[in-house]
């Protein structure tokens, strides 16, 4: 049997106080991640009998960390394109456990920058999403249309070309 190509998706989105905050188990949460998984039902449709597809998650709080937890519950593999040497460690103790979990369910972690957070700052994350749009076949961005990193990474995509998928979360209840 001949090998698939791969198509990667990579997800690109806001953090959590824009999708109605902290509680994985909030309404919108859960509605956000069904949305993520549809999208991603769809590009298996379309995509899966010819490719392997396989996510790319920027690892942050928020719509990153959603779409590797749908993609695992998928059983769809998925990249985790970690920006820096620990830009987790000023988050909250229960948000480092959670991305320490995924980065041991990821099929690949690529550190993007091999400097360190905050010495990085901004910077790191903005090659990071550089890193996948780079490396992504589609983008699929939970944005909201206001400005920041996800602004920067759509803007990125549309210059180089990308397909963008969108995903508003303010039309999500």
């Amino acid at each position: 049997m001949e090998a698939k190509e791969v198509y990667h998706i990579a997800f690109t989105g806001h953090r959590p106080n824009k999708l109605g905050g902290y509680d994985d188990n909030s309404p919108k949460r859960i509605a956000l991640r069904q949305e993520i998984q549809e999208t991603l039902q769809r590009a298996v449709v379309k995509y899966g009998n010819t490719h392997e597809i396989i996510v790319i998650s920027g690892g942050a709080l928020g719509v990153d960390q959603d779409a590797a937890r749908v993609a695992y519950q998928m059983n769809i593999p998925f990249i985790v394109a970690q920006p820096c040497k620990n830009h987790e460690s000023k988050w909250p103790k229960e948000s480092q456990i959670k991305y320490k979990k995924m980065i041991e369910l990821a099929h690949e972690v690529i550190l993007v920058s091999d400097g360190t957070y905050p010495e990085l700052g901004a910077k790191c994350m903005q090659d990071r999403n550089i890193w996948m749009v780079d490396h992504c076949d589609a983008l699929i961005a939970v944005w909201d249309g206001t400005s920041g990193g996800t602004a920067n990474c759509v803007g990125y995509a549309k210059r180089v070309g990308k397909p963008i998928v969108y995903i508003d979360p303010t039309n999500i209840a």
